[in-house]
């Protein structure tokens, strides 16, 4: 079939040359029905093989479109066999029911596919321009077909009806093709549906262009309508090539030079129409005038509504530009031109900005969801609104930080301002079920003393703001000069940062665990050191949160882990020591995919047994908690302890912790500090009954005081650790101090 598609299509090419260059003998051979049997064979060829290659979904589209083509091609056929032997037809003879059947298949084809398409596609924004499109057509038919048909039928019935198929099936074509137009925007299949749309329309071009000219006398065999159906019947049929053609090999690219530009449509339609009425019947009232009558009344609607909608659009983008989607607060762009005007008024004395940070609250977006953060930043906006009522301004700069501009404001209506925000969050958050505790950190900079422009002020409430976060978090802080100070510190610290492992700057020190009763040994936990030439010892509780802030604490982590393996593997090469060894890891650690395997590579490369470390972990891994229990239970299966550090402090509760493969719980030293009170006492015993209970070991850190050893002892606790015992110690000095327990043994 595809040979003989080749074939027909260099016949065609060599009779349209022909027919150009006025080679045929025209009295004796019907040259251009010759043609038009030719392109729709060839078509016809093209479509089926375009439905043999379809997938399920076009069968049918493809089977109707190449079933008309075929009845249009026997339709050609016959017209050619009448014409080469001079037949007698009749007014409607077989061609005429052929090429009605033939545009019928063509009609269900396009009805099929374009509502195939607008299952996934609405047209309804261009259903002004289809009705505007739709009332040219029809009135353009009715004036020039429609009317010279009723007239020529003689007010036979049956003929007339008959008659009138043609410019109802044409004009039912054009509102088809004038919706898959619009539609194949948005469809993969735009440049086959673009050739479909040009065939049709040439189609129908030459269809009403030949029953003008036969009702006014004017055609003739070999006239230009009949090549323009040739084209048109070449369009639809390449259509079917084009189809196949991309299953193969690249698809041809042509550009639509109407796309995006449809609003030509319906001012296009009055400048066809205005001259086609002027030229008919000098303004009489007639199919032409009613049709130019409703485009210009549509059209002038039209523009009436764009307009409107133009200005609606305007004010929602003006809203927009100015206001956050989420909150509805004003934005960073609102707020910076509203401080800017409140600066330059020369009346301003002063006023503060209090910069508003949502403590924690990354990890409630992590672990429960963008949904439920967004629900807080929600109801966060409206507690701060509420509070500050006509006091000021409340903007959302961005994520979970909101800022306010408090006018006329001095250190002490801003103080009571803050704490009256800080009093609204002590009302825990309840969303989707979930039962959440967020508090704000507030950093307040006052006009004109701690900057005179926006950026400053702004500058000046973001370090006030850290400030209060470093210091505890749910507070606010004022700035003040010291703060330049921390900030600088605090960056010195993050830089240094980068090179304390490289420089060999960190170092361990091991705090023993031990026995409460009989005083033994029964472990040790490893702590990192950092002495820095220029810094000086930086603590812990300095540089960890900044490591874990910028990242850092990954890498931090794996040396500590890496250290202090090798050395309780050393201490046991020496028969010094033989009891595990337990390493903070931070919550950031866990949350890396490959945190498992970097603690199976350390003790693979330490040669250290599984069951000689022991690894703590904060409370903050219950925040996500299936994935906490896929790495505990990891870590059980590798032969790795496990404990829970800084206990009761964070988000524990007995239905979470009976479900944690743990091995120990160690009590905050914050609870052991205040055992002298009853109602911390009564903490702690009944925290000792939790652990017991679980089958879990207990341990108590920072035993300072023999009073506080001997409450543990009666509360049932058999291991502690503190000062009482021992400070961390570097491992020489652990080493020395185990060898002198040892010989009292």
């Amino acid at each position: 079939m595809l040979k003989f598609g080749r074939l027909s299509l260099f016949i065609l090419v060599i009779h349209i040359s022909l027919f150009f260059g006025g080679s045929y003998a025209w009295e004796s051979f019907p040259a251009s029905s010759f043609l038009q049997f030719s392109a729709s064979l060839l078509s016809f060829i093209w479509l089926a093989q375009a439905h043999r290659s379809s997938g399920p979904a076009l069968k049918k589209f493809w089977f109707l479109l190449s079933a008309g083509m075929l009845l249009y091609t026997l339709s050609n056929a016959i017209w050619f066999f009448y014409q080469v032997t001079g037949k007698e037809t009749l007014i409607i003879n077989l061609t005429d029911v052929l090429w009605i059947a033939a545009y019928s298949f063509f009609l269900s084809a396009l009805i099929v596919k374009t509502r195939k398409m607008s299952t996934s596609y609405s047209a309804q924004a261009y259903l002004f321009n289809i009705v505007i499109y739709m009332i040219t057509s029809a009135a353009v038919s009715i004036h020039y077909l429609v009317t010279p048909v009723l007239q020529l039928t003689n007010d036979s019935l049956i003929v007339t009806i008959f008659m009138l198929i043609y410019p109802v099936l044409n004009l039912s074509i054009i509102f088809l093709i004038t919706i898959m137009y619009y539609l194949m925007k948005s469809s993969k299949e735009k440049d086959m549906l673009l050739f479909l749309v040009i065939g049709f329309f040439l189609q129908i071009i030459a269809d009403s262009f030949y029953a003008y000219l036969s009702s006014s006398g004017s055609y003739y065999e070999g006239h230009p309508v009949d090549v323009l159906w040739v084209i048109a019947i070449l369009f639809i049929g390449f259509a079917g090539y084009h189809k196949k053609s991309v299953l193969v090999s690249t698809a041809l690219n042509i550009k639509n030079p109407f796309e995006e530009k449809e609003f030509i449509f319906p001012y296009s339609s009055m400048l066809i129409l205005a001259p086609l009425v002027m030229h008919s019947y000098e303004w009489n009232f007639n199919a032409l005038t009613i049709g130019l009558w409703f485009t210009f009344v549509m059209t002038i609607g039209r523009q009436l509504i764009i307009i409107s909608k133009n200005n609606t659009l305007m004010k929602e983008y003006r809203y927009l530009a100015y206001h956050d989607p989420l909150t509805g607060l004003k934005n960073r762009v609102r707020f910076q031109e509203s401080l800017k005007k409140l600066l330059n008024r020369t009346a301003i004395q002063s006023l503060s900005v209090l910069l508003i940070d949502l403590d924690r609250f990354k990890v409630v977006n992590d672990t429960l969801g963008h949904q439920i953060g967004d629900r807080i930043l929600m109801e966060t906006a409206d507690r701060i609104r509420s509070t500050i009522g006509g006091r000021g301004e409340v903007y959302r700069l961005g994520g979970d930080e909101f800022v306010i501009i408090h006018p006329d404001a001095s250190e002490e209506t801003s103080a009571k301002l803050s704490q009256a925000i800080l009093d609204t969050f002590q009302l825990p958050f309840d969303v989707e079920g979930y039962t959440i505790n967020l508090t704000p950190s507030i950093g307040i900079s006052l006009f004109p003393g701690n900057g005179r422009n926006d950026e400053e002020l702004l500058k000046t409430a973001d370090a006030a703001m850290y400030v209060a976060k470093e210091n505890g978090k749910n507070s606010f802080r004022f700035y003040n000069q010291q703060l330049d100070e921390t900030l600088a510190r605090k960056l010195a610290i993050e830089n240094e940062l980068r090179r304390a492992i490289s420089q060999n700057q960190f170092s361990l020190v091991y705090q023993p665990k031990f026995h409460l009763v009989n005083g033994q040994i029964t472990g040790v936990e490893a702590l990192l050191r950092w002495e820095h030439p220029e810094l000086g010892s930086v603590s812990p509780a300095e540089f960890i949160p900044i490591a874990e802030e910028t990242g850092q604490m990954i890498s931090i982590g794996e040396w500590v882990l890496m250290e202090a393996c090798v050395q309780n593997k050393r201490w046991q090469d020496t028969g010094q020591f033989t009891q595990p060894i337990s390493v903070n890891v931070s919550v950031l650690q866990l949350q890396q995919d490959d945190f498992l395997d970097t603690v199976q590579n350390i003790l693979n490369e330490s040669k250290l047994d599984p069951s000689y470390l022991e690894l703590e972990i904060t409370e903050s891994i219950m925040q996500n908690i299936s994935h906490s229990l896929k790495i505990l239970h990891a870590l059980k299966r590798l032969g790795v302890q496990t404990a829970i550090d800084d206990f009761g402090t964070g988000y524990s509760s007995l239905h979470i912790l009976q479900k944690l493969p743990i091995d120990t719980i160690k009590i905050d030293k914050s609870f052991i500090d205040e055992m002298e009170q009853a109602d911390q006492r009564s903490m702690v015993k009944m925290i000792i009954d939790l652990g017991h209970h679980l089958d879990l070991n207990v341990v108590a850190e920072g035993i300072e005081t023999e009073s506080q050893r001997k409450l543990l002892m009666n509360f049932d606790c058999k291991i502690g650790q503190g000062f009482l015992y021992s400070k961390p110690l570097y491992p020489n000095e652990f080493e020395k101090m185990f060898i002198a327990k040892a010989s009292l043994i």
